[in-house]
């Protein structure tokens, strides 16, 4: 089993994802900073965070620039690690390289090592021509050095891991790879094996965290009560031990965001997502 990859104390590698610290719901202006959330994210001893592509306008409007958000970074002693997201591909045949735009921009900016990428519509998906876009974005992406993380959601054209592995198989793109995200693999129906032999990347990225098991209204689920790890019913320590088994060994992002969770003061929120999910990973080396 591999060991997780680990930050300057000896910790396993922790990522803030941008949803977990916005403070705000998915869709909606973040009620904190890119200053705050950093703050926060490096007091309670994360290594990283991440950024939607719609923050960094919102950003540049609050009086930061590129360089001072680099400051800020530095400052903290973070790396941007995870960029979001890269959707509106996978059900069209418009050119993709108009999607990737953002994604670009964030990265020539602050750098980062991975792009979430997936399909939020639902409706019938061809899935070679869904590849090829795919494989064009991840060789644009690759100039770049970034990761494309696949993530599959249950209600939508990618609705589980084995669509998501078919459309990596097909586009055979060497820097494209699944996202594990712990709520979307157990409610799309995954089982561990299905992280056997992965093509591409193999996974090229984690989303910890937690929740109920349903079986429908999976948006309205997706986006309230996805919870912090080790506080819902899924097996959690289970699935990273899984991941772990195919060799990967972090960093592990934390993307939490409930009604209740967002609307704690960034500090605590941070310091309690970081807790837990040291907690998961602790458990799954035991």
């Amino acid at each position: 089993m591999a060991e997780p990859a680990t930050g300057p104390q000896g910790d396993p590698e922790l990522v803030a994802s941008f949803f977990t610290l916005s403070g705000a719901g998915f869709g909606e202006a973040p009620r904190h900073g890119f200053e705050q959330r950093c703050e926060a994210a490096a007091a309670a001893g994360f290594a990283g965070v991440g950024l939607h592509v719609d923050d960094l306008a919102r950003t540049f409007a609050s009086g930061l620039d590129p360089a001072g958000m680099r400051a800020i970074l530095d400052g903290a002693g973070l790396r941007l690690v995870e960029i979001e997201f890269l959707g509106g591909w996978a059900l069209d045949p418009a050119d993709p390289g108009e999607v990737v735009t953002g994604v670009e921009a964030v990265a020539d900016d602050l750098g980062g090592r991975h792009v979430t990428a997936g399909e939020f519509r639902s409706g019938e998906l061809d899935p070679d021509a869904a590849a090829a876009r795919l494989a064009e974005l991840a060789g644009r992406l690759a100039e770049r050095d970034l990761l494309v993380a696949l993530e599959p959601f249950p209600w939508s054209a990618l609705p589980d891991v084995a669509t998501a592995v078919d459309l990596l198989r097909r586009a055979g793109s060497a820097n494209a790879g699944l996202m594990v995200d712990v709520w979307h693999f157990f409610t799309g129906g995954a089982e561990f094996g299905a992280l056997d032999g992965l093509p591409g990347a193999g996974i090229a990225a984690v989303q910890l965290n937690d929740g109920p098991r349903v079986h429908g209204d999976f948006l309205r689920h997706a986006r309230a009560a996805r919870r912090l790890p080790g506080r819902g019913e899924l097996d959690v320590v289970g699935l990273v031990r899984a991941v772990q088994a195919t060799g990967f060994a972090g960093p592990w992002c934390v993307e939490v965001n409930t009604p209740d969770f967002r609307a704690l003061p960034v500090e605590v929120a941070a310091k309690a997502a970081a807790d837990a999910a040291l907690t998961v990973l602790d458990a799954a080396r035991a």
